[in-house]
């Protein structure tokens, strides 16, 4: 009897093991997918739209597998003309052979715009186009895709907002590096008093 209760436990730590494993694995594997998502999608819509300043942010990624060497991405996005301060509500769908990360399909259609959902004064797209701008006008290229992973607020002087954040950036054809970010937003007009960051290479 004891040895059945040892055995059993047993297994149930070496599925436990193997459960916390693969979650770990997951999440990699999500991240990555959204990286590949916002450049490949920013890259057609650039391409479609003859816009060199397009950001893409991501609303809903949903992950399905059609077979060994084909992967599926569904979802639903923002497309940010930030020259032209626009934003453009789209559905894609991305094809991926896993194995290799070779994207083997990009569909998208624009959608119409719903107020709860598309909020166009949220602080991740003020700070995506402000960032935007500034490395655009340091590297001196319009070729930016940027990626915002988490930001938070924190108290600042005279009534600003600050924002200190991390997200991935590409910049010309550089690879996708690690960025920190520090802005202050002006909390009247909603515009960038200060404008600070460092890619990580």
């Amino acid at each position: 009897m004891t040895g059945q209760i040892k055995h059993s436990a047993c297994k149930s730590f070496l599925l436990l093991v193997i459960c916390l494993v693969f979650s770990s694995s997951a999440l990699a594997v999500g991240k990555n997918n959204h990286l590949l998502i916002t450049e490949n999608l920013s890259k057609k819509l650039q391409a479609d739209l003859a816009e060199s300043n397009v950001a893409v942010k991501l609303n809903s990624v949903e992950e399905h597998e059609i077979s060994g060497s084909e992967i599926e991405l569904k979802g639903s996005a923002i497309c940010l003309l930030t020259e032209r301060s626009s934003q453009l509500p789209l559905e894609f769908e991305i094809k991926v052979n896993p194995t290799n990360q070779n994207v083997l399909h990009v569909k998208y259609n624009f959608v119409e715009a719903i107020a709860d959902i598309y909020e166009p004064t949220s602080s991740e797209e003020i700070l995506m186009k402000e960032l935007m701008a500034k490395i655009s006008r340091d590297y001196k290229t319009e070729n930016i895709v940027i990626a915002i992973d988490a930001f938070e607020k924190v108290a600042g002087a005279n009534d600003a907002n600050k924002f200190l954040g991390v997200g991935e950036v590409r910049i010309g054809d550089m690879v996708w590096n690690k960025i920190k970010f520090d802005v202050v937003l002006d909390a009247q007009t909603r515009k960038a008093n200060r404008v600070v960051y460092r890619v990580e290479k």
